[in-house]
Formats: structure tokens, C-alpha cells, sequence
């Protein structure tokens, strides 16, 4: 079962999770650590626009959930990864 994370335990190893935004509680948004793509302040980028936001702007996290292997068509032991055309070993 998927449930949501505090934020202090969030990847900050590029990878996309998916959080809540604390301002507004009810959108979701796809976000990664990447404090090297502008200042050290907003180091959590934005999936959807190419906006940082600070350390402290969401409450919870969770990874993506596996995609099913016939649909996605993946090779055993792989899953496509949410963005970008990469796969991930199964589990991350």
C-alpha cells in the first residue's frame, strides 16, 4: 500500500515523487531535489514549469507507484521510470 511521507524523509537524489504543497493542501505536484538548477533556496523543482520551490513549501511525499509490467511492457525486474524514457530496477 502507497501512503504519504513526511517531507524530511524525501529523496533528495533527483528522483520524481509526488507531494502536497503546503499552501495549497489539496493539489498534488510531480517534484525532485535539484538545488544546482538555480540558487540553494528553492532547491525542489516543479515536473509541470520550471519554478523552484523552498525546502520547506511541501508537508508529504510518496514515490510513484510500479506500473504494471504487460501494459508498460517492461523487461522483468524493470519499470519504466514516471519521467524521461528511463527504467528503474523494481522497488525504487
Amino acid at each position: 500500500m502507497w501512503s504519504w511521507r513526511i517531507m524530511d524523509r524525501a529523496p533528495r537524489d533527483g528522483r520524481w515523487i509526488i507531494a502536497i504543497n503546503r499552501r495549497e493542501p489539496d493539489r498534488r505536484a510531480v517534484i525532485r531535489w535539484d538545488p544546482g538548477s538555480s540558487d540553494d533556496r528553492e532547491p525542489w523543482r516543479v515536473a509541470s514549469c520550471d519554478h523552484g520551490y523552498a525546502s520547506d513549501a511541501f508537508t508529504d511525499w510518496m514515490p510513484f507507484p510500479p506500473w504494471p509490467a504487460e501494459e508498460a511492457g517492461a523487461g522483468q525486474g524493470e519499470i519504466p521510470a514516471a519521467l524521461g524514457g528511463q527504467t528503474l530496477p523494481n522497488g525504487l
